[in-house]
């Protein structure tokens, strides 16, 4: 049998009045838990609450609060689906992009949340003594790309930059890869103790996945030297921005 404080819960939570318990207190604690989750949203996907507004963000909090409630009481870590009821929202359905933006936000939420990780610089001395085909490298644990066919990236930096000229920028290329049907693949890693977001080409996306599946670095150079990829430039940038924790014998 449920305790009374679970009941209270589930009351609280389904949103509506119970016989059990005073109505007008049910409503406090509602009201209460809507301010809580829209707070809470608000942090995780702040570029979906400039896009959409209050109103409808507010509403849209409220249904996932409805078919999807924290399953922890670590606000933090609630919203995984936000992107997906996005997508099924109808008051959206002139802005596609918005879910991917969903998804993109969350992640960046969580790699900010994450464990620091640092690049075993000493381990990049194999790359001179040992034959690349028995070493492999390992790719940074936070690192997470997302495949959208709507320009995610140029979206996110519009409203994150930082800079008036630079959000302009983003955004006057958003509009023209929207209109030309043009997707973008968003890189999300780790500087610091800071999330980053950049554009990721397709040559590299196919390199990051053969090093995900654990292929050798001659195995890996050999599939994608018919690209543009060059790994000789890759690698100092990889260590800057924290792609790879380092290298490791296989």
């Amino acid at each position: 049998m449920q305790s009374e404080q679970q009941r209270l819960l589930a009351a609280i939570f389904a949103g509506a009045e119970s016989g059990s318990f005073d109505p007008r207190g049910l409503a406090v604690y509602q009201r209460n838990l809507k301010a809580t989750a829209r707070r809470a949203l608000a942090i995780s996907f702040p570029t979906v609450e400039k896009l959409i507004g209050d109103d409808l963000f507010g509403y849209a909090t409220d249904q996932l609060l409805a078919v999807e409630p924290p399953s922890s009481g670590d606000w933090g870590v609630w919203g995984a689906g936000f992107g997906k009821l996005l997508d099924q929202l109808p008051e959206l359905d002139d802005y596609p992009y918005v879910g991917d933006c969903a998804r993109l936000d969350f992640n960046v939420h969580l790699s900010n949340r994450a464990i620091d990780s640092y690049v075993d610089v000493t381990s990049l001395q194999l790359l001179g003594t040992t034959p690349i085909d028995q070493l492999g490298l390992r790719l940074s644990p936070e690192l997470v790309w997302l495949v959208s066919d709507y320009p995610i990236v140029d979206i996110w930096k519009a409203h994150h930059s930082g800079s008036k000229s630079v959000s302009r920028e983003a955004l006057e290329a958003a509009k023209d890869k929207l209109s030309q049907g043009v997707g973008q693949t968003a890189l999300i890693y780790r500087v610091g103790h800071r999330a980053l977001v950049r554009d990721l080409s397709l040559a590299e996306r196919h390199w990051l996945k053969y090093l995900q599946q654990g292929l050798s670095l001659s195995n890996a150079l050999e599939l994608i030297g018919h690209t543009e990829f060059r790994f000789d430039e890759w690698l100092p940038d990889a260590v800057q921005q924290n792609l790879i924790s380092g290298v490791e014998p296989l």
